[in-house]
């Protein structure tokens, strides 16, 4: 049996900032400059408040800075709690098939880079190499999906643990041991999207993941091969389905699964981001307005409902997975925001009105996979005129990846409103120039109000 977990945390410990390919750690700042961005407006987000008081009464040394309290505490507490609230935004940036995201591990790396006192070239160094471990384990696991498991979480608890190990510069067989503990506490339910539970995942995936690392850096240790044993996560999660385990080794940085992140444009599940550019973009063509809407009909697979699952949401968190309230947002919103899934906006009669008129077709003939399919959007107006729409991609996913400059609208929506003006353009410099940045400290404090 080949060695995986041994040979994972030999990649981890020997890979230096040199051997990452440069379109990658280019693209790893901006990836970057959202995740922090979402860090810095989730604590805004309904349930990140009750998260920012947990960690403040459980204490802890003032080791990394909390951004919805502006208080520091434990590296574990703040990654927690930034985790939460970058997640809160439902903003973050996501890759698939693997069902995995760069929002997991930034708020980890950022608290014990904080720690550290950790330069910039570090920071990224441990962001990719963080990632291609939970893409990789993405990949081969998805199946797991399939059964109810939330990935994201349960494969960034590893991410987190093989960044925070790169962080600490463990060597082969602490990193083995960092990986193999994160593994006991790798969890997450795709049942949860629409609660708070949902988005407290993936604060538990950052603390686990830190939690593992700064066990097994003091000596603690687990069992070498606990992703390809028997009885270890892969069979366990899979049932036994592990796909392409082969690949995990042999396709490892080739290339790095960094530049298979897509940044998102609206505030909500993934799955709905291809639909609402579509509806926004026959509205800003006057093609279709509210009044003249008769019905909208989106056909989807199999899939789709099991995520987006809240017809009628009753609050925010449920309103970001709902399909009606999407349409309804990007046909009466100027821009689709974070506002536009308020409770304000959720009780709106005109809201109400456009979401009796949406109808979700689900085609069990199109399978069951979270990508490859496409849905089709039928707009009936009126007048009897059918407008059909099939997107495949929408802006800033795969091929066609944002640039840092591109990115800086999506930052500066989430941070204008919490920082001053200097304090933002300061932050987008530091976050441009993060691989010459000698100290993660300094961004840190850049953005504390």
């Amino acid at each position: 049996m080949t060695p995986i977990t041994r040979e994972i945390a030999t990649l981890i410990a020997s890979t230096q900032f040199e051997d990452i390919p440069n379109d990658v750690a280019e693209y790893s700042k901006t990836l970057a400059m959202s995740a922090l961005g979402a860090m810095i407006s989730g604590p805004a987000c309904l349930g990140s408040d009750i998260v920012t008081r947990y960690v403040r009464r459980a204490g802890g040394a003032a080791e990394a800075t909390v951004l919805g309290g502006g208080f520091k505490t434990s590296i574990e507490g703040a990654a927690l709690a930034n985790a939460t609230y970058a997640h809160a935004t439902e903003y973050e940036d996501d890759s698939f098939p693997e069902a995995v995201s760069s929002y997991t591990i930034f708020p980890a790396i950022f608290a014990l880079g904080e720690h550290l006192r950790s330069d910039g070239r570090s920071t990224l160094e441990a962001f990719v190499l963080g990632y291609e471990t939970q893409a990789r384990i993405g990949l081969a696991c998805r199946e797991a999906r399939r059964l109810g498991y939330m990935v994201l979480t349960l494969a960034g608890s590893i991410g987190c643990a093989a960044a925070g190990a790169k962080l600490l510069k463990l060597d082969e067989r602490r990193t083995a041991n960092a990986l193999s503990i994160a593994a006991s506490q790798g969890s997450g339910l795709g049942y949860q999207t629409g609660s708070m539970s949902h988005i407290v995942e993936m604060g538990f995936a950052a603390r686990n993941g830190l939690t593992a690392a700064l066990l097994a850096a003091d000596g603690f240790t687990g069992q070498p091969d606990i992703l390809e044993a028997p009885r270890g996560l892969f069979n366990i999660i899979t049932g036994g389905k592990v796909e392409n385990v082969d690949g995990i080794l042999a396709d490892w940085g080739r290339s790095y699964r960094v530049l298979e992140v897509g940044i998102k444009q609206y505030p909500c599940c993934y799955h709905l981001q291809r639909i609402i550019e579509s509806t926004v973009a026959l509205r800003d063509a006057g093609r279709l307005a509210p009044d003249n809407v008769e019905e909208i009909q989106v056909e989807v697979n199999a899939f789709f409902p099991t995520v987006v699952q809240h017809p009628e949401p009753r609050d925010e968190i449920q309103a970001q997975f709902s399909l009606p309230h999407a349409i309804a947002s990007a046909l009466l919103e100027p821009r689709v925001l974070p506002s536009s899934f308020s409770k304000a906006k959720i009780d709106a009669p005109a809201f109400e009105q456009l979401r009796r008129k949406v109808k979700m077709v689900v085609r069990e003939d199109w399978g069951w996979t979270p990508t490859g399919w496409t849905p089709r959007i039928t707009y009936r107006l009126r007048s009897g005129t059918e407008l059909v729409e099939e997107p495949k991609l929408c802006k800033g996913q795969p091929p066609a990846l944002l640039s840092f400059d591109e990115c800086i609208e999506k930052y500066r929506g989430c941070v204008e409103s919490v920082l001053p003006e200097h304090k933002v353009a300061d932050s987008i410099e530091t976050l441009r120039s993060l691989d010459v940045c000698g100290n993660v400290d300094l961004l840190m404090r850049t953005v504390t109000r």
